[in-house]
């Protein structure tokens, strides 16, 4: 055996060794793992899990069965940018102290070295906090103290469910690495499973039969024993990084115990549980409550008479009527009646009382359950799978969905977070059919824009852009709230070298017509003078610099949240005394499968040099089979929009 290979393999072997010998009981902390300085295998990594324990069993507390999760974390933080990660939320189910998820048990330190000895820094029971999320939903949080560069943190505690039909995902990747992942999840004799693999990273999962001594039953024991896992990576048009997360997902079928009488059937469809949602008084139980908006709606019947005018004024009524306190879920949480009278609710006290209403202007209107992008995708049919509701209008040929939890939200543009593939629509007898949530036309970005080049390259310049649809929305969010000076700054800061003289924004408030953006600014060293000629790139401040798409090989989706275009007109008037000598040759590119297409058309009339650039993305959702197409429709569009145009002094 060569020495490099021998060496190789020693390395190998000690490091395999060290890591079998670690000592994962908690509170073992080394001195080695408070020293390393980074993670040997991604040293790019800003903390790493040393170590991942979770046990899952279903365990008899009285006379009840409760579903107990063990928990153990290990952390190494190695730079300030890890500190986010020694914060635990613990996410927990219920509506009732009786018939809720808890929290028991729970410990926690930081561990950081001081000279020669190990110091540690126990987690006081005052900084850990309840925030209650929703009506259903609630997070006990902590964030441990004491935390250094280089430090190491741990905590364990047990979740006690009284839902044992219900197992949450054995989480395998995280967004940073982990050195030691071990999982056992010990189910029930009763219960019969369904469980599916989820994510990119491949893990193995090894089954046994188990005893089980407070029950007497022969469990089934699932077990993943996993050592270094990178770390899931971040990548742009991302809708939800934990749809790709690798994680083993668990359904319950069914439970089924001749020796105690039982037999219940949990497998489900998303018709079974949409109509068991409308069933419930905070859901459909709202949409009759319209007697405190009579003298309102009276006033709307006689304003309102088109579908169209109904739709979009019932739309801003409720708008104008009550504010969203930010708070999620498909359930009324205070009831449209008090939610009217606060000014202020949920998600589901505003756009339930948007459904109200327009069945009250004798519109065809329902609920729509959806669950946003960061609740992200539900796989199997559950009754948490769903996080959000918006309404939707049945017209003739088409359905129009609207939001009126976001202020500047128009019918059939609906805020980014509620863009999550499909929701589901539901009827007054109980029927259910998905609908698609994307909008159905493009989001448009028009700019019209003249420049001039005085002899010493200096530029003066004006444009005038448009947005609509999701893209006006978002102006809107961003922008309204600024001041002309602060909007100046931002603008500015995106484009080195650009001094904003005046700006005018038009329609911020009217909602019915796009929000038109006027400036007028002056440009330094986007013109090269050498010798008796000028270079510059024609589509100046607004071209690509940089390709987002930079991985070889890409494999999640690519999510834009809407189709959309962007068309640039541009008029430069050359400088006295120059002609054109050569401008970019015109280009016409287009993806597989009418994904997308690029246009660049350049033409020359006296003194004016004249372009039209076009892109235009078709749809809100490419796969990544067309990652390979679209990386190198962008390099084509980066490079196209680099090309100079060549003017030479007379």
């Amino acid at each position: 055996m060569k020495p490099q290979k021998s060496i190789a393999v020693i390395i190998v072997l000690l490091f395999s060794f060290s890591a079998f010998s670690q000592n994962y009981k908690f509170g073992k902390v080394s001195k080695e793992e408070l020293q390393e300085q980074f993670y040997p295998l991604d040293s790019s990594a800003n903390a790493v899990y040393l170590y991942k324990q979770r046990r899952t069993y279903t365990a008899v507390m009285g006379n009840r069965l409760q579903l107990v999760t063990e928990i153990q974390t290990r952390l190494k933080i190695y730079n300030k940018e890890g500190f986010k990660w020694a914060t635990e939320e613990i996410s927990l189910f219920g509506s009732s102290n009786s018939n809720s998820e808890n929290v028991s048990g729970l410990k926690a330190y930081t561990y950081n070295l001081e000279g020669n000895e190990i110091v540690e820094t126990k987690l006081d029971k005052d900084n850990v906090f309840d925030e209650e999320k929703s009506e259903n939903w609630s997070v006990k949080k902590f964030t441990m103290p004491n935390l250094k560069e280089g430090s190491v943190v741990e905590w364990t505690y047990k979740v006690m469910s009284p839902f044992v039909s219900y197992i949450d995902d054995v989480v395998v990747q995280y967004e940073i690495p982990v050195k030691y992942l071990e999982a056992k999840v010990q189910l029930l004799e009763w219960l019969y499973f369904n469980k599916r693999q989820k994510g990119y990273y491949f893990f193995k999962i090894n089954e046994e039969s188990k005893l089980n001594l407070d029950l007497r039953t022969n469990d089934r024991l699932i077990e993943i024993v996993e050592k270094d896992v990178p770390a899931i990576k971040e990548e742009p048009f991302v809708n939800n990084l934990n749809n790709y997360t690798s994680a083993l997902q668990l359904e319950v079928a069914s439970l089924n115990a001749p020796q105690l009488g039982l037999f219940e059937n949990y497998a489900t469809s998303w018709e079974e549980i949409s109509k068991d949602i409308y069933k419930s008084s905070s859901f459909g139980g709202q949409l009759d409550k319209t007697g405190h908006l009579k003298d309102d709606l009276a006033v709307l019947k006689t304003k309102l008479t088109t579908p169209e005018q109904k739709i979009a004024g019932a739309l801003q009524f409720v708008k104008s009527k009550i504010k969203w306190n930010g708070n999620y879920h498909q359930y009324a949480e205070k009831g449209v009646k008090k939610a009217y009278q606060d000014g202020s609710g949920n998600v589901g006290d505003i756009n339930l009382t948007l459904v109200a209403i327009l069945r009250e202007l004798g519109l065809k209107a329902y609920p729509v359950l959806v669950s946003t992008r960061s609740h992200g995708i539900p796989i199997f049919p559950t009754s948490r799978g769903f996080n959000y509701v918006i309404a939707a209008v049945e017209l003739d040929k088409t359905v129009v969905l609207l939001d009126a939890t976001n202020q500047y939200s128009i019918p059939n543009v609906l805020p980014l977070r509620a863009l999550n593939w499909e929701g589901r629509i539901v009827r007054e007898n109980g029927s259910s059919s998905p609908v698609g949530l994307f909008p159905p036309e493009p989001s448009k970005e028009v700019v019209f824009a003249n420049f001039k080049i005085d002899d010493e390259g200096m530029v003066n310049g004006m444009s005038r852009t448009s947005y609509t649809g999701l893209g006006a929305l978002t102006y809107r969010e961003k922008n309204n709230s600024l001041s002309d000076d602060e909007l100046i700054k931002n603008i500015e800061s995106d484009h080195p070298n650009l001094e904003i003289t005046e700006i005018d924004v038009q329609n911020k408030e009217d909602l019915g017509k796009p929000v038109m953006e006027n400036l007028k600014f002056d440009l330094e060293n986007h013109v090269e003078i050498i010798g008796n000629k000028m270079y510059f790139s024609p589509l100046f401040i607004f071209k690509e610099t940089e390709n987002p798409f930079k991985l070889e090989k890409r494999e999640f989706p690519i999510d834009f949240g809407t189709p959309w275009n962007r068309k640039y007109t541009i008029s430069i008037d050359i400088p006295e005394g120059y002609s054109v000598e050569t401008v970019p040759e015109n280009a016409s590119v287009a993806m597989p499968d009418n994904l997308g297409s690029y246009k660049y058309i350049t033409s020359v009339a006296g003194n004016k040099f004249q372009l039209m650039c076009e892109v235009e993305i078709n749809s809100p959702i490419v796969s990544s089979n067309y990652y390979t197409e679209l990386k190198h429709f962008y390099k084509l569009l980066l490079d196209k929009e680099l090309e100079k145009v060549v003017l030479t002094k007379n």
